[in-house]
This record gives structure tokens, sequence and C-alpha cells, in this order.
């Protein structure tokens, strides 16, 4: 196993759907000479995790634009 946890922002990337939505895919890892798919969730306004990963991903594009 790679040893990326959930909380390891290089495990994951975050974009924005043209509806709005937030989408985050975790990478998969090599275990036991196999590959997972990766798991990609989307997250919409009114959804209880939206404004976290909202927030992700804007600190991420100002990031970059700094």
């Amino acid at each position: 196993m790679s040893g990326n946890t959930s909380s390891d922002s290089a495990s994951w990337d975050l974009s924005r759907r043209g509806d709005g939505a937030v989408v985050v895919r975790v990478r998969s890892c090599r275990d036991h000479g196999q590959t997972l798919p990766d798991a990609v969730f989307a997250f919409r306004i009114g959804d209880p995790q939206f404004a976290y990963w909202d927030a992700q991903l804007r600190s991420r594009e100002l990031a970059r634009s700094a």
C-alpha cells in the first residue's frame, strides 16, 4: 500500500463540473499487484459535504494563481 490517507491531499484531485458540483477523485494504489479503480465522488450545493470540498477546491485554485 502507498501509505496515503484521505487527509493526504496528494492522494486526491479536485475539479468542478459545469453544473457547479465539486468532483473528488481519490486515486487508487496498487495492493497485492492489483490496481483498484479510483473512487470518484460528486458534491452539489445542498449536499452536507459540499461546503468543505468547495472550500478545498477554492483554496487550491487560489494557491495556483498566486
